[in-house]
């Protein structure tokens, strides 16, 4: 599993002191090896609940830091801004895109077959990029289009249908707008299934 350090902009400043001054992620690789034979961090920044603002600078303070996965999702909000900063480390020679591990998720509001497609291109424009390295499914439940995490939107969990949905993430690997994916909170029961 993979760590990932919150997007409080004190906080990252303060681990950028820590990871510079002792070149641990510079000088190490703490990686996991996916079933795709690819390399992910284990160690990432997450942009869950990061504020307007702040993310931006916080995902350039990790990625001058040495960090090399940045964990996103459509429904956080920041994906244009985190897409933002992402663009000025590569102009600036920060970084090289091949070098930066960017995971996003797909919504539960967007499982049917059909969204799986343009669900992923709003995350990769958002983001400014070509491809994702690797898009989960969010949650396991699946919500009305266009609706809420409410009981009345809430359509639940359908092992049939997240087949569906998985089927449709393939296509995303096979189209090349992904070069992995996985799932995001999922049960053991769930994933067996």
């Amino acid at each position: 599993m993979a760590l990932f350090c919150g997007t409080r902009l004190r906080a990252c400043f303060k681990l950028s002191r820590l990871f510079t001054s002792s070149a641990t992620l510079r000088d190490k690789k703490w990686e996991i090896l996916l079933n795709t034979k690819r390399q992910i961090p284990a160690i990432g920044l997450g942009t869950w609940q990061a504020k307007p603002r702040e993310v931006g600078a916080a995902v350039e303070v990790a990625l001058r830091a040495g960090y090399r996965h940045i964990d996103c999702a459509h429904i956080y909000g920041n994906e244009t801004e985190v897409g933002k900063a992402l663009q000025r480390c590569i102009t600036e020679g920060v970084v090289k895109r091949e070098e930066v591990f960017i995971t996003s998720k797909l919504w539960n509001s967007d499982h049917a077959s059909g969204d799986v497609v343009p669900a992923c291109q709003l995350s990769l424009n958002n983001l400014a990029l070509d491809y994702l390295d690797l898009y989960l499914i969010h949650w396991p439940q699946e919500i009305k289009k266009g609706g809420r995490v409410t009981s009345d939107d809430v359509i639940g969990y359908d092992k049939e249908r997240t087949s569906v949905c998985w089927k449709a993430m393939e296509g995303l690997v096979e189209k090349g707008l992904v070069k992995a994916i996985g799932i995001s909170n999922f049960t053991i029961t769930k994933t067996e299934n």
